[in-house]
This record gives structure tokens, sequence and C-alpha cells, in this order.
């Protein structure tokens, strides 16, 4: 008679699928959408892409996959003029895309003349302070072919405050240049330099594409010090979003300050999302068995951000949220599980 210790495996099994859950936020996803008549071609030196940005944000609507993200479309001029909220489910998303199919551009009366203006101070603190929160991971995508005809003080001092406003609220913004007049706006952002805003110029690379990736690494890794000094640490990455994966992205992955490893390394991630990384251990396999803890796991923090040339198109559609991987070092011998067939 065989014997086989199903049980135990099951239990097992579901002990590690429990360890490794969390709390994971839900997506929102919001489209800060340029309306002015130089969207038409209708103003000096300004090309008509109206119909191309609306096609490009209905391909991206329509490739988010997930029925949970909530979807949300604020057409704007000198201030937010709309929003449409939808969770991107079937009827969601066709909703939507009804709304920016049929949309016209308004006009409004400045000094006597039916015309539009463009600010992006205005749009920008609406969507601070009517649609982000900490209780979901919010990714704006601001979309302009111009810079601001007014307020520009105020824009740049709500940029000066946005890497505090993006770490309270869990926010990822990226500034997206559909034309050569907008690339003139990066200015700005580069003095400033704001975290958790990328810089996205598509203008004049034959199409538009507002697709964006978001990376976020695993909460935990963990390697036995009495077995594991040897191996490469191997760090996985969730993704969400409907932009690709580019080939070669890479990412700079470094730890905290700590008195037993070094992690200091630039690598590129696979097409499964993941990464592998040599750690420079700062003391011998006797040593760490010596001075780590045994009843509890040191812990070392490791953290990733873009590497070097990905500020640029396509590399800079994506984004790495900055959630530290908590490295767990074991001082401990493994438990293993052996099975007797009689």
């Amino acid at each position: 008679m065989k014997r086989l210790m199903l049980a135990l495996l099951i239990l097992v099994a579901c002990s590690q699928l429990i360890a490794q859950s969390g709390n994971v936020k839900d997506v929102r996803q919001t489209y800060l959408w340029d309306v002015t008549l130089s969207m038409q071609g209708k103003a000096t030196g300004a090309p008509d892409i109206w119909d191309q940005v609306k096609e490009a944000m209905i391909a991206d609507i329509q490739q988010v996959s997930d029925d949970r993200t909530e979807i949300v479309v604020i057409p704007f001029q000198h201030i937010a003029l709309e929003e449409w909220r939808e969770f991107a489910t079937t009827t969601g998303k066709s909703a939507l895309i009804a709304k920016i199919k049929a949309y016209k551009i308004p006009l409004h009366n400045f000094g006597g003349k039916m015309t539009t203006m463009t600010c992006l101070y205005e749009p920008l603190q609406y969507v601070v302070d009517k649609v982000l929160s900490p209780d979901k991971v919010d990714v704006l995508k601001l979309m302009t072919d111009g810079i601001p005809d007014e307020h520009q003080s105020e824009y740049e001092a709500l940029l000066g405050n946005w890497c505090q406003i993006a770490k309270e609220k869990d926010a990822y913004g990226f500034y997206i240049m559909l034309t050569s007049q907008a690339v003139a706006g990066r200015t700005v952002l580069e003095m400033i330099n704001p975290c958790h805003f990328g810089m996205v110029d598509v203008a004049g690379i034959g199409g538009t594409n507002v697709s964006t990736l978001m990376l976020t690494p695993q909460q935990a890794i963990a390697i036995n010090v009495r077995e594991d000094l040897k191996k490469e640490l191997t760090i996985r990455f969730a993704h969400d979003g409907s932009g690709l994966l580019q080939p070669g992205y890479k990412v700079h992955v470094y730890s905290n300050a700590n008195n037993y490893v070094r992690v200091d390394q630039e690598v590129i991630i696979r097409e499964d999302y993941t990464v592998s990384l040599k750690a420079d251990y700062l003391m011998s396999e006797t040593e760490m068995k010596s001075v780590l803890p045994v009843e509890e796991n040191e812990v070392v923090l490791l953290f990733a951000e873009p590497g070097r040339g990905m500020d640029q198109y396509p590399y800079a559609m994506t984004q790495i949220k900055d959630t530290p991987v908590s490295l767990e070092m074991i001082n401990k011998p493994e438990k293993t599980v052996k099975f007797h067939v009689l």
C-alpha cells in the first residue's frame, strides 16, 4: 500500500501562497486631455492631431484588461471642462469611447473672441484635488500639444510640490508631449525634476502613443546564509497598464546601508519580468552564521529605479513603483518535507 502525504503537501503550498500574498491596490488611470483648437491645427505651426490622439486614447482604453481599473477622462482647456469615470468593464470602456469619439471642442469668450486657451495649472490642480487618492495607485497621463498660456508660476509651484503629493497619494504622472511645441514645456520639468513624473516626447515619431507601463517589484525575497550565498538574487516585477515592456529596459537595483550585503547593479528586465542580481556579501558564511539572529530574520531593503537612458522614448513610457523589496536573511537550516512510499 502506498501512503502519500498529500494533505501535508497541500498545507505547505497554501502557506507559501499566503506568505506571498499582500494587500495590492487597484489602479486608476486618468487621461488629462488637451482639447484646445491647436489640437486641430488651428494655430500657427500646429499640426492637426485631433483624430490621431482620439484613436490613441481609444486604443489604450481598449487594452486595459483588469475590470477593477478605474478610468477617468478629463478634457481640459484653461480649466478642467468635464470628468468622465468608468471602470474598465466592457460596458464602461464602451461608454468612455463613445464620449471620446463624439467630443467637440467648445469655444469660450476671451477678450471678445470665441477661442480656446491652454492652462496646465488649473487642470492639474483639479486632478490633485478631485481625483488622486491614497486608496489606489494613480497613473496620470497629461497629454498636451502646447505650453501654458497663463498661470505659469502657479504651475511651476504645483510641480515643485508634486513629489510630496505623489508619495502621499501613491500617484505617478506622465507628461506626454504630443508636438514640438509641447516639448518646449519639458524645460520646466527638467528644471524642477519632480519625482514620479516621467517626460515622454512622442512628437515626430510617426504616431501618437499614450500606452504606459507600471512595474511593481515583489514585496519580499529571501536567502538562507547557510545555503544560498553563491546564488543570484531574483526579483519579479508585477506589471500593469497597456504599454509593452521594451526590449533592453534597464533597472538599477541597490541596497540600503547594512553590514551584510551590498547590491548596486544595473540589469535588463527579462521578458518574464524578472531580473537576476549578483550580491556582494560583506562577511563570510561562517561570520554570517555567527552574527545573524536565528529566531528572526534580518531584513535588508532593496530599491529599484529606471536605469540610465530610460528617460528617453520609448523607455520613458515605463515607470517603476518605488516600494522597496525586503531581502530576508535566514540563519537556520531550511525545513524539508520527505515523502516515503511503502
